[in-house]
């Protein structure tokens, strides 16, 4: 039964990349070709059952034309495709036509601005007093889009189906931010030829709320076509699990699932990197992406992703020499460009790293991470404006990105905006919520806010965090010492003795796992000036006697301390 599938699958596969590359539709017909190489090997050598559709009169009247114009995209003369194509009446002529058009669209927004803009955001990014040039240029692109989509309209209208067409209807419908009507108008394309990755993928970037992904992936589940039953589905169930951090069983069964069908399909492999990394479980995902390369040694797809992952290691070497062999594959990939900013960075030339995110954007405007990690740098060089920008531009392209989030509120709190900072610290934690240094920020604000009772919440849930995360197999649990520090200092403020005993004796404690510190040496001598206050002066001397770690000032009160408990010790 399992074999009889899997042949199915071979010829979907197989036909699916041959029709997507006759369509230009290159990433998706590279992602069905690995799907296919990916495929467990068969007991006995196979010819791939194909099911070819039929050719209706309008395709094969269109053909010569068809075979002209996709000669001339392959020249790169779009112009030229899209005016030899004007008058075909198949579905996939017009497909051709228009997605021409809208490259050419692209393109010229791309030569019109500064290189690293998407169509659907100049209106939202020019600002008041922007020139009237680009207004016009935006006003004219938007009118080219809109021109496109009536021609699609056209087609359907006349009682007419295409996957394609109405593909590139949501592709267009997500430029310009009308996310329900690309999500409409996906499901269609999808529901008519589900082999389309592309389709896939501009779906999951529509859906910026968890909450609104899980909604669609039940209406599809209780839809009567055929497309929750698909493979396709299930890698889109996967990828939208792990994009929005969500580490649960479902995912881990739905993922076992796809690896026992496809045992070589590295982008599975990439899907456990991600889940390991967003986990921040680095070494197993270093472990995973070493293999990846052992089989694929070329690769360049989520290698950027590795070597950010490389720089929070701090595997200099490592990343010196990533950057050096994606540098001999291709030096004009966006993903190399990012890993030799990475290194850059890590050497502390944030000039010549913000250099080459810049060379990314300008490769490919779309880059997910080369504005977030842009925003970093300019923060490293103390210019927070140029840094808010970098990562509106990044909200802009993903708003799933949650660093990106986290930055923005990072930067407004370096400017004293508290509460702009907590708004977008928010944001970053609605896409994170497991992540202590999101609720660190929050309380953070809170506490330069002065509210108290706020801080306290937002501190205690990073401390849950924390502990969860740090327990052993004997149910002892560390947690970071600031975090202990924080609560106990505000539980100060509010009067509560109680709390603030109880937190400084589990900063002191952490000693024994995080080392001496700042927040342990302060601790400690809250501790000791406590226990000398209350007549505990063998306690008092015990906390103060070696405290040498922090400011002069400290170190003298906690030997004033020291000699006051020995002195009434001996009376």
């Amino acid at each position: 039964m399992g074999e009889t599938r899997n042949e199915k699958l071979r010829g979907d596969l197989f036909y699916a990349s041959t029709l997507l590359s006759e369509l230009h539709l290159f990433q998706a017909a590279k992602w069905c070709a690995e799907a296919l190489n990916g495929l467990q090997e068969p007991d006995s050598p196979i010819d791939i059952p194909i099911d070819v559709p039929t050719q209706s009169p309008q395709e094969l009247a269109d053909r010569p034309r068809v075979l002209l114009a996709k000669t001339y995209m392959n020249c790169k003369e779009f112009d030229r495709a899209a005016h030899v194509l004007k008058g075909c009446q198949s579905g996939n002529a017009l497909f051709l036509r228009l997605y021409s058009i809208l490259i050419l669209v692209d393109k010229k927004a791309t030569e019109e601005t500064d290189g690293s803009i998407n169509i659907g955001t100049f209106n939202e990014i020019i600002e008041p007093d922007g020139e009237t040039n680009d207004k016009e240029v935006v006003s004219g692109l938007n009118t080219r889009l809109s021109k496109i989509l009536q021609e699609i309209d056209a087609f359907h209208t006349s009682g007419q189906e295409n996957a394609f067409l109405s593909y590139l209807s949501g592709v267009i419908y997500n430029k310009k931010k009308k996310y329900t009507l690309a999500q409409n108008c996906l499901f269609s394309s999808l529901k008519l030829f589900p082999y389309n990755w592309s389709c896939w993928q501009e779906l999951i970037a529509s859906l910026n709320l968890l909450d609104d992904a899980l909604e669609f992936m039940n209406k599809i589940k209780s839809s009567k076509s055929s497309l929750s039953g698909n493979v396709m589905f299930q890698f889109f169930e996967v990828v939208i699990l792990q994009e929005f951090y969500q580490l649960l069983i479902p995912l881990s069964d739905s993922l076992g699932s796809l690896i026992s069908i496809f045992p070589k399909f590295n982008f599975l492999k990439v899907q456990q990197f991600l889940i390991a990394y967003h986990n921040l479980d680095y070494f197993q995902a270093e472990s995973i992406f070493d293999k990846i390369l052992v089989d694929d040694p070329l690769r360049l797809d989520d290698l950027d992703t590795y070597s950010n992952m490389l720089y929070v290691m701090e595997k200099r070497s490592k990343l010196s020499f990533l950057a050096q062999f994606a540098s001999t594959i291709d030096k004009f990939r966006p993903e190399t460009c990012c890993i030799i900013a990475n290194y850059h960075s890590m050497k502390c030339e944030h000039g010549k790293a913000i250099m080459y995110y810049k060379r990314a954007l300008t490769l490919n405007k779309n880059c997910l991470s080369a504005w977030t990690l842009m925003g970093h740098e300019f923060v490293e060089l103390k210019n927070s404006h140029a840094a808010i920008e970098s990562y509106r531009r990044a909200v802009d392209t993903n708003p799933k990105d949650f660093r990106a989030w986290y930055g923005l509120g990072q930067a407004y709190e370096v400017l004293d905006m508290h509460l702009y900072a907590l708004y977008y610290y928010q944001r970053a934690t609605n896409l994170q919520p497991l992540d202590k240094r999101m609720w660190q920020a929050i309380g953070n604000c809170y506490e330069k806010i002065d509210k108290f009772e706020e801080a306290i919440k937002s501190f205690e849930k990073a401390l849950t965090i924390d502990s969860y995360n740090n327990e052993d197999n004997d149910g002892v649990f560390s947690t970071e010492p600031h975090i202990c520090y924080r609560l106990a200092t505000i539980s100060e403020k509010l009067g509560r003795t109680g709390d603030t005993y109880k937190y400084m004796k589990l900063c002191s404690d952490q000693e024994y796992e995080w080392g001496i510190s700042d927040a342990t040496s302060k601790a400690r001598l809250w501790l000791a000036r406590n226990a000398l206050d209350n007549n505990r002066f063998e306690e008092a001397y015990e906390l103060a006697k070696d405290l040498n770690h922090n400011n002069a000032h400290d170190i003298e009160e906690a030997r004033s301390i020291a000699r006051d408990a020995r002195n009434r010790m001996s009376k």
